[in-house]
């Protein structure tokens, strides 16, 4: 489970000094959906191989620690395998082998796994990338800048600023549990663990509701209501903000006439 502590080295991490932290929200979070529709519509490998090279440079520019990024794709990737690893038995195409139970694993599914793994891959790296280059609340700034929904940008800048804040109490429920003996590890009856697990989440969704209603409370009496412009700040871009557009954009069009040309 994430701990408070791993919140707050990504908080820090993302408010790094380097070139690509120091690029305006809105134009990180354009270039990242940019490179991650190009790859779910590619499919060449090489496309892929290139994409992700350019990735890990980014990567590199912005000084964060390959192992780390490494890290925390190799945490994702599973979830994507967990779907492409039947796509080989249950593609229909040429069959390559016959396994046992009359199971057929078909070329044609080797291919299609291969692509749900690449593009997972790109669109992980690219989600990472841009988590550690772009501070939490920037985020939310940037959405809001965009033109999202004012109901969505308040959500998402609300669960931001209350992350760190539940997963404090989430952590002090659990040392309470474990304090007075429970764990999953020990002898007691499978039924007395997922009663106290119940009892998790119960006081998670009680202290949840509670502070909602406080914030809540507290935002209504400080005037707002669904109507209420809030205030952003008015950041120009910078040459730097364009030069990332231009070249992000320009790798991504040259690889799409490569393709074209039959150059892969």
């Amino acid at each position: 489970m994430v701990s408070t502590q791993e919140l707050e080295i990504q908080d820090g991490t993302s408010n790094k000094e380097s070139v690509l932290h120091d690029l305006d929200g809105r134009i990180k979070l354009l270039v990242m959906v940019a490179i991650i529709v190009f790859a779910v519509a590619s499919t060449n490998t090489w496309v892929f191989i290139i994409l992700e090279l350019y990735l890990l440079l980014l990567i590199l520019i912005s000084k964060i620690p390959l192992k780390t990024a490494f890290m925390k794709v190799l945490v994702i990737i599973p979830f994507g395998l967990s779907i492409a690893i039947f796509q080989p038995f249950i593609h229909p195409g040429t069959i390559l082998y016959t396994l046992p139970f009359n199971i057929h694993v078909t070329v044609e599914g080797l291919e299609f796994t291969e692509l749900l793994i690449s593009r997972l891959i790109i669109t992980v790296t690219s989600v990472v990338l841009f988590s550690f280059i772009t501070p939490m609340q920037e985020i939310a700034e940037s959405f809001r800048k965009l033109g999202v929904p004012n109901d969505f940008a308040m959500i998402l800048s609300l669960f931001i600023r209350f992350i760190f804040l539940f997963y404090d109490q989430l952590e002090i429920i659990r040392n309470a549990q474990t304090s007075r003996g429970f764990s999953f590890t020990n002898n007691t009856p499978y039924s007395w663990k997922i009663k106290q697990m119940g009892y998790l989440f119960l006081m998670m969704f009680l202290r949840s509701y509670e502070q909602g209603e406080n914030v809540f409370n507290s935002m209504l009496s400080r005037g707002y209501s669904k109507d209420s412009n809030l205030y952003l700040r008015n950041d120009s871009l910078s040459k730097k903000d364009y030069l990332y557009v231009m070249v992000s954009f320009l790798v991504i069009i040259i690889l799409e006439m490569l393709v074209w040309f039959h150059v892969f």
